[in-house]
């Protein structure tokens, strides 16, 4: 019987790739970070567990769609692939062995594959490979005017391309009795052909990371985290042939702090980030922060008082490629949190305001757009790597539940940015051509994170509004849309079949194209149409250890420009298994 279950696993290994599954009883783990990387305006993100059509929840394994924190979140957000799933050190005894696996039509291979050879007591080692990409049909997308405003859609044509992430590698942590040190060193990689552009994109990063296990109110703690990634990007692309560049990705950061009374706490954050490139650019840049806070926890009362300050700095560049003069900051910034439990166990009040740069790496920009290269904005005279520079954000907001069945995290603030990167579309006398431009911006927002669950019954979304100054500006940038989310329910019956729907929405955003020097045209308004992404989902679990899936996504058959200029084609089902030993 062995034998035959071996062999099947083989087989359904040799398939394209995954959704997620109830299949799986691998334990949760919390990852190491560094806490001076921290947004204090969590409220903006998603902390309630949102309603997956799987059943991956139930374990609580927990998920990072983010290479970076990107400034704020919008529907012009395109992150589909990039997946980071840890599994937890817990001991157990037994080997194990996770695979997801699934394809369909047009072709969404996706994997995720965990297989974890060593699990002790106090050592844990992982293998993982994750794949997610596109291979098919991409829409022709265009001007057709409405009134004096060209509105980009689909004019109905059609070419072939490719968009693939890979990352693979091994994980692990070693744990004392007052520390944990971790591990991970892997391969990450891209592959892109569209109309304008061929990218090969390979990396190598290496992290270590130790920290202690104390909590502030009883002893010294520690988290020191140290990062390197090595990466090359090959790329074609019109007016500059074959294209080649190099990049060296640093980053080190540390955290240490203790309590001199109960209840008090002090915690000092430092962190250097660093970033060198050559071939198509060269140039360097980073940032060195330091964080001194004082804590405050008693009763129903959580204060963090801090004060961050932070220093930009440049290498030698073109001016094109890193600005020298984006905006250097302002050096010091507020960084305070403070949250009363009004309700205990049921309702929290939070405050948070907040600031801060980041130098916008190059591996970070092709996670969120791959089909953007140098020679656009060399083309233009505007970085391509210029900094982020947030003045001051600030945010109140409402998190609790009702009956522990419902769930919410309600938001509203106002962010101020000197300079920020955004989605650009640049008019050249051939055409139109997408890339990243920079503005200072203002944004008042307001978000709700939801959740409700039962037995059989799983609800969940995020709901999100922004309001940006950016047309008053006249900037040559894509705002964000007004309204965007994303809404997902889930039905099991007796825990063998789930029945999940979902969809993702945004409303249209505006722009005003960029133009090239010397073009002889001008800059002019144009709307990219809102969207509505519909999606359902079907597992049959026939033992812990298998199950079958099935996923069928944008059953409206829309123009979904997550990236201005580029749709994938229509509707696909991508239909899976899920093995775990």
């Amino acid at each position: 019987m062995r034998r035959h279950t071996i062999a099947a696993a083989l087989l359904f290994c040799l398939l394209p790739f995954p959704l997620k599954t109830a299949a799986q009883d691998l334990n949760p783990t919390v990852e190491v970070s560094r806490q001076y990387r921290g947004s204090l305006l969590d409220s903006e993100k998603p902390s309630v567990p949102m309603a997956m059509p799987d059943s991956v929840l139930r374990f609580d394994l927990e998920f990072d769609y983010s290479v970076f924190d990107n400034p704020f979140k919008g529907s012009y957000e395109f992150r589909p692939f990039l997946m980071d799933m840890d599994l937890s050190p817990a001991y157990s005894g037994e080997k194990s062995l996770y695979l997801r696996a699934g394809a369909g039509y047009t072709l969404h291979p996706e994997l995720d594959f965990t297989w974890t050879p060593v699990r002790g007591r106090k050592f844990r080692m992982s293998l993982y490979a994750r794949h997610r990409s596109y291979i098919g049909k991409y829409r022709s997308v265009g001007p057709v005017l409405t009134g004096n405003v060209p509105v980009f859609t689909s004019d109905g044509g059609r070419y072939s391309g490719h968009d693939m992430v890979t990352e693979a590698g091994a994980d692990g942590t070693l744990d004392w009795d007052k520390g944990v040190f971790s591990f991970r060193a892997g391969y990450v990689g891209t592959a892109l052909r569209d109309t304008t552009v061929r990218r090969g994109y390979d990396g190598v990063a290496v992290n270590l990371g130790v920290s202690s296990k104390e909590n502030l109110g009883s002893h010294v703690i520690y988290d020191v985290d140290v990062s390197y990634m090595f990466a090359e990007d090959k790329f074609t692309a019109p007016a500059c042939g074959k294209g080649y560049m190099s990049g060296h990705d640093f980053s080190f950061g540390a955290s240490a702090g203790s309590s001199f009374k109960t209840g008090h706490s002090v915690l000092v954050d430092a962190g250097v980030d660093y970033a060198h490139y050559g071939g198509a650019i060269s140039a360097g840049a980073g940032d060195v922060t330091l964080i001194p806070r004082y804590l405050y926890s008693k009763g129903r009362w959580d204060v963090n008082l801090g004060v961050k300050l932070a220093v930009l700095f440049r290498g030698s560049g073109d001016g094109t490629s890193i600005s020298g003069d984006n905006m250097p900051g302002q050096i010091v910034y507020p960084d305070i949190r403070v949250s009363l439990n009004a309700i205990r166990n049921h309702l929290d009040i939070y405050l948070a305001i907040g600031g801060g740069t980041d130098i916008n790496r190059y591996s970070s920009l092709l996670m969120e757009n791959r089909h953007v290269t140098p020679v656009y904005n060399s083309g233009m005279g505007t970085p391509l790597l210029g900094s982020t520079v947030e003045r001051v954000s600030a945010a109140v907001g409402f998190k609790g539940n009702i009956a522990s069945r419902f769930s919410y995290d309600i938001s509203t603030g106002y962010r101020n940015f000197s300079a920020i990167p955004l989605p650009a579309v640049c008019a050249l006398p051939g055409g139109y051509s997408a890339g990243i431009g920079y503005s200072p911006m203002q944004m008042f927002f307001a978000g709700l994170d939801f959740s409700w669950t039962s037995q059989d019954v799983r609800l969940g979304g995020r709901l999100d509004y922004r309001a940006t100054d950016l047309s008053g500006r006249e900037a040559a940038v894509v705002a964000p849309a007004a309204f965007s989310g994303r809404i997902e329910a889930e039905y099991n019956w007796k825990g063998r079949i789930y029945v999940g729907a979902d969809c993702g929405f945004s409303t249209s955003r505006r722009g005003l194209t960029a133009v090239a020097p010397l073009s002889g045209l001008s800059g002019q308004e144009f709307r990219i149409p809102g969207y509505a992404d519909l999606g359902v989902s079907l597992e049959y679990v026939f033992t812990r250890r298998f199950s079958l899936w099935l996923r069928g996504g944008n059953l409206l058959g829309a123009t979904i420009q997550r990236i201005p200029l580029y749709s994938e084609s229509g509707i696909y089902f991508t239909g899976g298994i899920c093995l775990n030993f």
